[in-house]
């Protein structure tokens, strides 16, 4: 893949974040607040890895976790900004 287009990825992938961060913040306190968090909270379990995965994990199981983690990014922005 070449430089530039993982630099346009790469510009699309934190737009499409704060867009999520802006959405998140704006809903508020309430029920649909609290159903989309739950939705996100299950969105960070990890799933298939019944075992530690060591030292050296599968490539499937390092994609979820990066993807956990931007999600876990995107709560946190979310309710920082809420909170302002």
């Amino acid at each position: 893949m070449s430089e530039e287009r993982l630099e346009r990825l790469e510009a699309q992938m934190a737009a499409h974040q704060e867009v999520l961060i802006a959405l998140a913040a704006a809903l508020g306190e309430g029920e649909s607040q609290t159903v989309f968090r739950a939705a996100l909270d299950g969105l960070l379990t990890v799933k298939g890895q019944e075992e530690d995965p060591g030292l050296d994990p599968d490539a499937s199981f390092a994609f979820q976790y990066r993807v956990a983690d931007t999600i876990r990014a995107i709560v946190d922005g979310a309710e920082a900004r809420a909170k302002k």
